[in-house]
């Protein structure tokens, strides 16, 4: 049997009927034209008859007298529990397909069985089918089960298909240890501990200068953060929402302003909240804080427990342009970086289990409608494949992640990069935040605004390198430098279209260098948003 961590044992404690702690994926397919059959049936009838199944898949919970939790092979699983069969009514279309997902999000996982489960849904219009796949926490971090949940897909059309559950895993075995090889590792994990003290230490005395006010550190202090109508503890009816972006058109802003994808997407769900609260008539004093989960997983780990820290990062300020927010936000997080790489890892597992912990304390005694909130939003960003993805020659189109809501908080908004997009999977408490609909829509709109201020700023440079090639007594090199500047702005804004460019007043004639089109600077249509309207 093998023993589960602190921290995966915390999903399992922490666990009410009002906040389960599973993640999920929606997967959504095109099912193959011209295919003879009923796809979905015959995709379904494959899936079942795989009834082999592998770790980790087979395990499932085993509780001590001492509360101590294992893993424990299951071997008489009943598969069509886990795996089941749904069909939309007509017409079939995505808000209808959210609404089932947001049901199946707020219902507990069987604790006596394997803690996963996937359903397939039939009845999408125009040919498309959706997977919902469900996993516990305890069992897995996100960013992990992301990985074995995608592993029954193939790059190939014509590649038979293999259920996740029936796929060899490669596994770390966890082997009864000897009484001085457990000493041993008793004895490290000690070392690691105390080593971690003088850091955390310092990171507790900084954040509490911080909350008295004498001293500014490079992350906020927890419960701090501003009260927001969706910063209350939740409770079981969820709402879900999805948009999608460009991952080039982000990372074209990104680029133009040095900023990373995490910072571009970070500040356009701030500008989003921002902008949703302000419809509202809701004025936020302060800036929003958002926890971020920091991956502590090394690139070869196999292990399928949590390995995650959860950080704090402090947004932008009310009235901050969308440009001045990017730049801000990019502050923060560096700022957080360099605060992080002081801190081991069980240095930030520790900050994360005690913040955590407070949190859920916090909700447990109704708390929450007196103290300040930890934070206001969870934002997760998690890389995915860039490449199309096929299930027996069904392409996988989107897949977006729905995720768990944190103690004392109401509102997840995790990112899922995939072929080209940028999936938005929010979720939240239906009572404190029905109309999620409508924040989708504003990450859409402050999506756009942000790309057109900071294209619009590029148009701004090229007018000015321009006219400083125009004149005549520049030297050379300021010319060659100035060149160089508008072929990469151009070359960076070359791929939009259908945005406003700036007005350039007496653009002068210049030899040896063609004035750019106005229209070279523009938007594409590519963001879409879909939402559950019950």
């Amino acid at each position: 049997m093998q023993a589960l961590t602190l921290v995966d044992m915390g999903f399992l404690y922490t666990e009410t009927v009002a906040s389960p702690k599973h993640v999920a994926g929606l997967q959504i397919f095109t099912a193959p034209k011209n295919y003879e059959g009923n796809f979905t049936r015959d995709l379904f009838d494959s899936l079942m008859s795989q009834d082999d199944i592998k770790k980790p898949f087979n395990l499932k919970l085993k509780k001590q007298l001492t509360g101590q939790y294992y893993w424990k092979e299951d071997d008489n699983i009943d598969l069509s529990y886990h795996v089941r069969f749904a069909m939309l009514p007509q017409p079939g279309n995505e808000s209808q397909l959210l609404h089932f997902v947001e049901h199946q999000h707020e219902t507990l996982l069987d604790r006596n069985r394997p803690l996963w489960e996937m359903i397939l849904i039939d009845g999408l219009e125009d040919n498309k089918f959706a997977i919902y796949l469900k996993a516990h926490h305890a069992f897995t971090d996100g960013a992990k089960a992301n990985q074995l949940l995608m592993s029954y897909l193939s790059q190939n059309t014509d590649a038979p298909m293999t259920a996740f559950w029936n796929i060899e895993l490669e596994q770390k075995e966890k082997q009864l240890d000897s009484m001085l090889s457990s000493l041993t590792k008793t004895s490290k994990k000690l070392a690691g501990q105390v080593k971690s003290i003088p850091s955390l230490t310092k990171l507790t005395t900084k954040l509490l200068f911080q909350a008295a006010n004498v001293y500014k550190a490079d992350m906020p202090t927890p419960f701090m953060a501003p009260k927001t109508p969706f910063s209350v503890s939740p409770k079981r009816a969820r709402r879900a929402a999805v948009s999608a972006l460009s991952l080039t058109r982000v990372k074209r802003i990104g680029k133009m302003t040095g900023a990373t994808i995490n910072d571009v997407v970070v500040t356009i769900c701030d500008m989003a909240i921002h902008n949703y609260l302000e419809s509202k008539n809701f004025k936020l004093k302060k800036p929003l804080v958002a926890q971020m989960p920091m991956s502590l997983r090394d690139a070869s780990d196999t292990v399928t427990n949590n390995q995650v820290a959860i950080s704090l990062v402090e947004l932008a300020y009310h009235g901050e342009s969308p440009l001045e927010r990017l730049m801000t936000i990019k502050d923060s997080c560096i700022k957080l970086k360099n605060e992080t790489r002081l801190l081991t890892k069980e240095a930030l597992t520790s900050y994360t289990m005690a913040s955590q912990g407070l949190a859920v304390v916090s909700e447990f005694f109704n708390l929450d409608t007196v103290l300040p909130p930890m934070g206001n939003v969870l934002i997760s960003n998690v890389p995915g494949p860039q490449h199309p993805l096929y299930m027996m020659g069904a392409k996988m189109e989107q897949c977006f992640p729905i995720s768990v809501l944190p103690p004392g908080m109401s509102l997840n908004i995790t990112l899922y990069s995939y072929n080209g997009l940028i999936n938005v999977g929010l979720v939240s408490c239906r009572s404190a935040l029905p109309d999620l609909a409508d924040l989708a829509d504003y990450i859409n709109k402050a999506f756009i605004e942000l790309e057109n201020e900071v294209l619009k700023s590029a148009s701004i440079s090229v007018s000015e390198q321009i006219a400083l090639l125009a004149i005549t007594n520049a030297n050379s090199d300021i010319k060659q430098e100035s060149l160089a500047v508008i072929e990469q702005i151009l070359a960076d804004a070359q791929n939009t279209t259908d945005i406003e460019t700036p007005p350039v007043t007496q653009q002068p004639r210049i030899s040896r260098v063609d004035t750019p089109p106005t229209d070279i600077i523009s938007t594409d249509t590519e963001t879409k948003t879909v939402s559950a309207s019950v």
